[in-house]
């Protein structure tokens, strides 16, 4: 901040798609918000609305090992679930 004026790096605008979805697996209810943008490329940011946790996922880090365990704190059954479910969507974009 320079004499009272916020400076940003990056402020711009652009158009995105937000998908949002739930789905009960075996474990537990997913309540999920997923956005596609420009800017990411070929990722989704994939948001668990319940835990805010997120990341940037794609479908080559989706089968990454241990990736969406550590990305949402899942454990290996919630995760394989997620998996099953966010593939598709992943596939879409």
């Amino acid at each position: 901040m320079r004499d009272g004026k916020l400076e940003f790096i990056k402020n711009e605008t652009e158009q995105s798609t937000t998908r949002l979805v739930s789905f009960k697996g075996d474990m537990e209810r997913f309540d999920l918000a997923v956005i596609s943008s420009p800017t990411f490329g070929d990722d989704c940011l994939v948001i668990d609305l319940n835990t805010n946790k997120y990341s940037r996922i794609n479908r080559e880090k989706i089968k990454e090992s241990k990736f969406v365990e550590h990305a949402f704190q899942f454990n290996e059954l919630e995760a394989e679930d997620f998996r099953l479910f966010i593939r598709p969507l992943l596939n879409e974009n």
